[in-house]
């Protein structure tokens, strides 16, 4: 074969394989979704390739022969589209031009193009080709996420709880207009940087957000924080905590919130913390717990405190093989303070009398109110009981003192019970109880004295308790009853009616003494229920003697100052009057002046009730309180009773009929009928009967009797 020939032949082979590498990149560009494109030298489209045209819903009769700044492009991408044109007429290769192209449909597309310029084998400009890629998903992908960037930096921003964000960096990124005013801290001094806290601390600690990003919820917690940081409750994969902070502002409270912000795939990438200021949440619940331990009136331990402090000191008191002394202190007639002057003052008084206490003992003893004008005194380091006697003797001294407040001078005593760790007790309760029956014994001895504990006592409060115990339920078990004492006329010496007197018989106590169990029903309440059932009884059978007699038979029923002044009393005693058909003047209320102690507008309201009602109200146990004759001249009262004790010493004390002389004459002056009880002589129904005494109960005349016979006693009578 000729060269030529050969020539010819390996030309024949390079153009082959050079048309099939052509057709191999055709194929390649037929299955792009992009498509590429070619121009004249007037810039106008002369061919495609590729598959964009058509996803495009374009044909490429759209485009052939016309420009590219001839295509339907949106007004936002004119300025674009005009630099695009000056770079072509520059024959300057260009990139990634971006613009918009409304579709058949009407529809906006985002496309970006890429080219450069042709030239012939003479090296003039031919054209241009390049590539072209419809990208609106991705543009419209790009513009919600910057949509949402926006909204969510806009809910930093405007979000009324300081917050703030962090990167993987753990570098802020975001800082609200609350972290400012919160910390007082600008965001140009935040942003960018990693731990804010440092100046609010008195030493360096790391943010609170590292704990999200290092993935330390579980694991480091306890290692870096100890107990401050802690899973949220509320937010999943984030943790909370509180910290006070000393350098801010005055001092605050902070709430913290870290929650971990995640890419698509689950990966951290920073994280959203807030802050929220506790300070007042804080302070109130410090304020709570305050108020939980501490009296609010004296500011000293309470009950809860005191008894609490007292396990502590028996525990100390065990370990060192010392003593510990409990004072249980009560105010004497405190209440008659608070009756007479009020509870304002009585209030005051209670502030002074903890001052003293508080003045009397060393600094590593307690003191605490219990309750009321009650107060624990806790004296540990003892080696000896005797050591208590002085501490004892110069509590009651001290209070011997006068106190003045609001410029009053008054007088105070107290009665103080002591008993001793460990010989009366070795528990806080034990200890207590007992203190408390020695304090009750300083009452009955007298008060404004000490006593020490002993088990006698015990034997005491025990009965006082079973006493209680078994008053619960007495009256539904039908236990209690009422005995009738005559009271005579001293002229004509007839009976003209009776005092109504409780007494209860007790299937475990037996007969129960009305001057043991009345002022324990008092202290109770229980001798509010007790009394009405007193009133029922009482008029149930005055209505029998009443139609017996066929006259006004009267009966005296005593009254307590509870019973005075429960707010159902009035209706009950209208109940009853009207249910065994008798009037008012049947009943005579017997009070104490303790009755007459407190609010004084509702007294004379309730005296005025019963004079409306036609109800006598009597004075009892006159001569033995210190106020009575001003209570004669304040209120209304149809008679007084002589006091017992007047004639228990009517014999042998030469003053005793001097003062009945007197009273007699004083009642009858303000018009006033006089009952002397407790006559037993015929020596002292003379007297009284010369001294007009209008009436006298004892048992001169008759014991109290049971119904039955005091309705046998009348029909002898007649």
């Amino acid at each position: 074969m000729s060269t030529k020939a050969i020539k010819q032949t390996e030309y024949e082979v390079q153009v082959a394989q050079l048309q099939q590498e052509i057709e191999r990149l055709n194929d390649f560009a037929a299955l792009s979704s992009d498509w590429f494109w070619e121009q004249d030298k007037e810039f106008r489209f002369i061919s495609f390739s590729g598959t964009g045209i058509s996803r495009m819903s374009r044909n490429q009769i759209d485009f052939i022969g016309r420009c590219r700044w001839e295509m339907p492009i949106s007004p936002d991408s004119y300025s674009a589209m005009q630099e695009h044109k000056a770079l072509c007429k520059q024959h300057e290769p260009f990139y990634d031009f971006q613009y918009d192209i409304f579709n058949d449909e009407g529809q906006l597309q985002r496309y970006t193009v890429s080219g450069a310029p042709t030239f012939d084998i003479d090296g003039n400009f031919s054209g241009y080709r390049g590539i072209a890629s419809n990208i609106t998903d991705l543009y419209l992908a790009r513009k919600a996420f910057k949509k949402t960037q926006q909204q969510l930096s806009q809910m930093i921003v405007g979000n009324p709880i300081a917050s703030f964000v962090i990167n993987e960096d753990h570098v802020i990124t975001h800082w609200n207009k609350a972290c400012e005013i919160l910390t007082g801290i600008p965001a140009t001094s935040v942003i960018g940087t990693k731990d804010s806290w440092r100046g609010f601390y008195d030493h360096p600690r790391p943010v609170m957000a590292d704990l999200v990003l290092n993935g330390a919820i579980a694991k480091d917690i306890e290692k870096h924080y100890g107990h401050k940081f802690q899973p949220s409750e509320l937010i999943p994969g984030a943790v909370e905590a509180q910290d006070y902070f000393p350098n801010m502002h005055d001092g605050r409270w902070l709430y913290f919130t870290a929650a971990p912000l995640q890419d698509e795939d689950g990966q951290t990438i920073g994280a959203i913390e807030t802050l929220q200021d506790i300070t007042s949440q804080k302070i109130q619940e410090e304020k709570i717990i305050h108020q939980a331990h501490f009296d609010s009136l004296t500011g000293l331990p309470n009950r809860f405190l005191a008894l609490d402090r007292l396990n502590l000191l028996i525990q100390e008191a065990e370990r060192n093989n010392k003593k510990l002394a409990v004072l249980f202190i009560d105010l004497d007639d405190f209440k008659k303070v608070n009756d007479t002057l009020g509870h304002a003052l009585g209030d005051e008084l209670l502030i002074q009398a903890a001052d003293k206490l508080r003045s009397m003992i060393r600094a590593s003893d307690t003191i605490g109110r219990l309750g009321g004008d009650e107060f624990i005194v806790l004296i540990n380091d003892l080696e000896d009981a005797l050591q208590v006697r002085p501490i004892a003797e110069n509590l009651l001294k001290s209070f011997r003192d006068v106190f003045k407040v609001k410029n009053r001078e008054l007088l105070l005593t107290t009665s103080i019970g002591i008993a001793l760790y460990p010989d009366d007790g070795s528990q806080p309760d034990q200890l207590l109880r007992n203190a408390d029956s020695a304090m009750y014994h300083s009452k009955s001895e007298g008060r404004n004295a000490y006593h020490f504990f002993t088990e006698d006592m015990n034997a005491g409060i025990e009965r006082r308790l079973l006493i209680e115990e078994q008053m619960h339920g007495a009256l539904a078990r039908n236990e209690f009853y009422l005995n009738y004492q005559p009271v005579i006329d001293t002229q004509s010496e007839l009976i003209m009616g009776a005092e109504a007197l409780l007494r209860w018989k007790n299937p475990v106590l037996g007969h129960v003494p009305p001057d043991e169990f009345i002022p324990i029903a008092e202290q109770t309440g229980l001798i509010i229920p007790i009394g009405y059932f007193v009133l029922k009884e009482a008029l149930k059978a005055t209505k029998v003697w009443t139609e017996q007699q066929n006259s006004n038979f009267k009966i005296a029923v005593n009254l307590s100052p509870l019973q005075f002044k429960a707010p159902t009393l009035l209706n009950k005693i209208k109940k009853y009057l009207k249910t065994n058909q008798l009037s008012g003047g049947s009943l005579h209320l017997e009070i104490t002046e303790g009755v007459l102690l407190g609010n004084q507008t509702y007294i004379t309201n309730a005296f005025e009730e019963f004079a409306h009602l036609g109800i006598q109200i009597s004075m009892d146990d006159f001569g033995t309180g210190y106020s009575s004759l001003n209570y004669l001249r304040q209120y209304q009262f149809n008679t007084l009773k002589i006091d017992r004790s007047f004639m228990l010493d009517f014999e042998d004390d030469e003053t005793a009929p001097a003062l009945i002389d007197a009273t007699i004459a004083m009642a009858h002056a303000l018009g006033v009928k006089v009952i002397a009880e407790g006559v037993e002589s015929q020596s002292q129904r003379d007297y009284l009967a010369a001294k007009a005494c209008n009436f006298i109960q004892g048992y001169f005349y008759s014991k109290p009797l049971p119904q039955e016979e005091l309705t046998k006693l009348i029909s002898n009578q007649q």
